[in-house]
């Protein structure tokens, strides 16, 4: 504390700038802690349909001992849902942070196949490659929390219920309402991502909202609230299908009260009051 408090007797237009820029270093690096596979996450994600590589190697192999399955009589919905197994039982699924070390990363056929196990949006960029290896349209399709794959045939690849963003061969179409879906995606994401680095987060917040001679108990109370929120937004929101919105709305109203805590917190100068003797009349 004593490398926050000197800050705190900096004037707000230097104080507040420098404390907004720790936390988003801190959230930065929690998240994403190898820059270059931030850089490349972001290069993919500018054209996720460049991708698809129906002529790669590994697709080219993975649609070849496909084939026999792909029965004459199937429907092309069952095509589909043979492809969707047949990738599931390829690629087993791996959070991005045991896989990558970052909370996201959308991967190319090459990466999916050397690493061996990825999420779905790998897993994804393999079905498409292998569907339009086989003439299918195959586009890649997300709702922030989910990535499948929209064809002309249909939807494969475990389709969520709204779109927000489809890749194309022109570029990203952004969905009406696609802003809607963020909240979603948010409550999915704290859900699922590894506690232990959500708690370096919240514990670099709580310590930069703490107050020179602050009181220690009201701290305290704030951390615990703090930590009680998460907790129920964490246990909320692991369907990303249907999340616990009440249980949620418990969660965000407790760190909304602990954070309120801390901001409205006075503080103590430290000195007694005068003794009854030695009050002035």
């Amino acid at each position: 504390m004593n490398l926050l408090f000197p800050l705190n007797r900096r004037r707000w237009y230097l104080r507040v700038p420098v404390k907004w820029a720790i936390l988003a270093l801190t959230v930065l690096g929690v998240c994403f802690p190898y820059p270059h596979v931030l850089v490349r996450h972001v290069q993919h994600w500018r054209d996720p349909q460049s991708l698809v590589e129906p002529d790669a190697q590994g697709i080219v192999e993975m649609v070849s001992e496909l084939q026999p399955r792909l029965r004459p009589e199937l429907s092309a919905r069952e095509t589909l849902k043979v492809v969707e197994r047949f990738v599931y039982d390829k690629v087993p699924y791996a959070y991005d942070w045991e896989t990558w070390g970052t909370a996201d990363y959308i991967p190319t056929v090459s990466e999916v196949f050397e690493m061996g196990h990825e999420d779905c949006d790998g897993r994804a960029v393999v079905a498409a490659s292998m569907l339009q290896r086989l003439g299918y349209k195959a586009e890649l399709v997300t709702d922030f929390t989910h990535v499948w794959v929209k064809t002309d045939k249909g939807e494969t690849m475990g389709p969520g219920k709204k779109k927000a963003i489809v890749a194309t061969d022109e570029g990203l179409k952004i969905q009406r309402g696609a802003l809607g879906e963020l909240p979603k995606a948010l409550g999915y994401g704290v859900a699922v991502f590894p506690l232990g680095r959500e708690l370096i987060v919240l514990l670099v917040a709580w310590w930069l909202l703490l107050k020179p001679r602050g009181g220690k108990g009201v701290a305290a109370v704030a951390f615990m609230l703090l930590i009680g929120g998460l907790l129920f937004l964490r246990a909320a929101g692991k369907d990303h299908t249907n999340p616990a919105e009440k249980v949620q709305l418990i969660g965000l109203a407790g760190m909304a009260v602990g954070l309120l805590a801390l901001l409205v917190t006075p503080r103590t100068n430290g000195t007694s009051p005068p003794a009854k003797g030695n009050q002035q009349p």
